[in-house]
């Protein structure tokens, strides 16, 4: 009897085990520098950082102010940047409403190349102003600036951006942002800081300075700005910001690439509040505009059911 209880109890503990382990995905610190320490367990007792620890859903990273982490969970890396307190919990929650856009990782690297190339084509144009007005002072509607040390930790932390090094990025931009010096060229840290942050999840905290940079609707990263803010506010179930900024993505670029992507997320933004009518406008003009295509497919799917 007591032999079969103690199968019974095995049994249990491995189906239990298993259960967990397909409930919670992996989730290892993959890098650490200065000032990061783990509550493992959720019980208040906080540990240095280290490579290769194994954190629980309970966990909560806490970062210093020269702190940066860096995690895989679930084979996506998620980078953490100074000054910041997150539980594991709300990392996993913020990543699967990001998988449940299935198409929304192939859009990054599309976003990334975009902000690339409008930044070319605005280098490209002020070397023609230069080469015409070399004698101006003020050659560049953000004011000239000397290739002093701010400037080189500007590009420093623009190719960090690139790199996907987000964290990293989010340091710099920080420290950026307090040096009066990098004042005239403002507005492109913030983007890059608010962008950052956005990519690592850090959906609410990312807004204002998204917000910031889109006071320039001339500025080369000014779509970017807009895409990322709209999906931020979506993100952080802030629904009525994402119809605001979905609805000027869609009247602003109406041609563009993601007009098709700002139409199914005003649908979905009016049908998580309830708003079937609304919702289904979006979803049909999809469907009478962009058939053959993954946003067809999802548009059809939203609507069952309204």
């Amino acid at each position: 009897m007591r032999k079969h209880r103690f199968l019974l109890q095995l049994i249990l503990l491995l189906l239990f085990m298993g259960i967990s382990s397909a409930v919670f995905p992996d989730t290892v610190v993959m890098f650490s520098s200065g000032d990061c320490t783990i509550d493992l367990l959720g019980n208040g007792r906080w540990e240095q950082a280290a490579v290769g620890l194994k954190l629980s859903e309970g966990s909560t990273i806490r970062t210093g102010h020269d702190g940066e982490l860096e995690l895989e969970i679930d084979r996506e890396r998620v980078s953490v940047g100074r000054d910041t307190e997150v539980s594991v919990k709300s990392l996993l929650s913020r990543l699967g409403d990001r998988k449940k856009l299935a198409w929304f990782s192939d859009l990054s690297p599309v976003i990334k190349n975009l902000i690339g190339a409008r930044s070319k084509q605005m280098e490209t144009a002020l070397m023609g102003v230069r080469g015409v007005a070399e004698e101006e002072e003020e050659l560049d509607w953000m004011g000239e600036i000397e290739a002093d040390e701010p400037t080189a930790l500007f590009e420093n932390g623009k190719q960090m951006y690139k790199e996907g090094e987000y964290g990293k990025a989010i340091n710099i931009f920080k420290d950026l942002i307090t040096d009066k010096t990098v004042d005239p060229m403002r507005p492109e840290v913030v983007f890059y800081l608010g962008s950052s942050m956005f990519h690592t999840m850090q959906y609410e905290e990312s807004l204002s300075y998204l917000e910031e940079s889109m006071e320039r609707k001339d500025a080369y990263y000014y779509e970017v700005a807009l895409l990322h803010s709209s999906f931020a506010h979506y993100f952080s179930r802030d629904y009525r910001g994402a119809i605001d900024g979905f609805g000027s993505y869609a009247r602003d670029f109406s041609e563009g690439t993601f007009a098709p992507y700002a139409l199914l997320m005003l649908g979905k933004s009016h049908k998580a509040l309830g708003e079937p009518d609304q919702a289904k406008r979006y979803f049909l003009k999809i469907g009478t505009a962009y058939k053959n295509t993954e946003v067809y497919t999802d548009a059809m799917n939203e609507l069952q059911g309204l």
